[in-house]
């Protein structure tokens, strides 16, 4: 089953009912965590943690309540936390403006350099359920997420460019040929029929092209091979006495690059993983099937032939 988006929930400690029933209303949909739920670590400033966070998280929410008074050019207003303002823009500037939200309590100032950039708004009630603009802005950002999970766009990390280059350089040459050619012989065997699994691995703990050589020799894969665009490409495959189908399998080993670019990016000088660095895998990960899914879906070859499967979910 594919893992939901993470979602981070910000707010003062005044304002920690209003996010807690922010990550009720939205963890049907989003893995959601709210400021509280062991984020920050003892042994690291605060600041440390909140740019570790903002590359974990697909999504950033702040609540920004009436926690404090300001006085600007005479006159007083009520104010939320300079935390929240400051946690806003940290994940603006990290996941970018349409994956970052902030729910503004009624009558809450916020600063001009915010103008423009239109805030949702709620007002407090005892009973949250009850709270119509509220729920009605948490269903306007529940949408607005589900959009943006429904795209590709590149990130910090480089799991949507590799996702591309896997599919223009190999599965959708692999498919045209398959569904142009209609046939492929493997082992003196004419096939005429075919299913392209590609099979996404549960984690990144070891090179995933030997990971496939394993998985090729347990389920004893034969190998073939496909000319396309002037080249061939070697394929493995498996098939039964008398099956019509011809079941291609493929291991995206272009991944090798996410943990690679990870371990760049956490300056890593330690073996083993944080559990920050697997956070990072696991929404790179989820990320790069995401957006192969859309290309072979978007792709009038491959969304017929293709099946992109969770490693511990394959059927042979």
């Amino acid at each position: 089953m594919e893992l939901k988006p993470r979602v981070f929930i910000g707010s003062s400690s005044e304002g920690l009912e209003v996010a807690q029933y922010v990550k009720d209303y939205l963890s049907t949909d989003f893995e959601c965590y709210l400021w509280t739920d062991d984020i920050f670590q003892y042994n690291e400033s605060v600041f440390e943690t909140l740019l570790k966070s903002a590359s974990l998280f697909d999504f950033g929410i702040m609540v920004a309540t009436k926690d404090d008074f300001l006085q600007s050019r005479k006159t007083e207003f009520d104010a939320p936390r300079d935390n929240i303002v400051f946690e806003y823009g940290l994940f603006l500037g990290r996941v970018g403006a349409g994956k970052a939200f902030v729910i503004q309590e009624e009558g809450t100032k916020l600063p001009s350099d915010l103008y423009g950039i239109t805030t949702p708004r709620f007002t407090k009630t005892p009973d949250l359920s009850k709270a119509t603009k509220l729920n009605d802005e948490l269903r306007r950002i529940c949408k607005a997420m589900k959009e943006k999970v429904s795209i590709g766009e590149l990130g910090l990390l480089p799991s949507t460019a590799l996702a591309i280059g896997y599919f223009d350089n190999f599965v959708s040459l692999a498919c045209e040929t398959l569904c142009t050619q209609r046939e492929l012989t493997v082992d003196e065997n004419i096939f005429k029929e075919f299913e392209f699994n590609i099979i996404i691995p549960a984690d990144l703990d070891s090179d995933v092209k030997k990971r496939f050589n394993i998985f090729c020799s347990r389920h004893q894969l034969k190998q073939a091979q496909i000319f396309a665009a002037g080249r061939h490409y070697p394929i493995s495959v498996f098939y039964r006495e008398g099956d019509q189908v011809l079941k291609i399998y493929d291991m995206p080993t272009t991944i090798n690059g996410i943990d690679r670019a990870i371990e760049l990016y956490m300056k890593k000088g330690h073996v083993g993983k944080t559990p920050e660095q697997q956070l990072l895998e696991d929404r790179e990960l989820r990320n790069f099937t995401r957006v192969l899914r859309l290309l072979t879906n978007n792709d009038s070859y491959c969304k017929h032939l293709v099946k992109i499967v969770d490693e511990n979910n394959v059927i042979i």
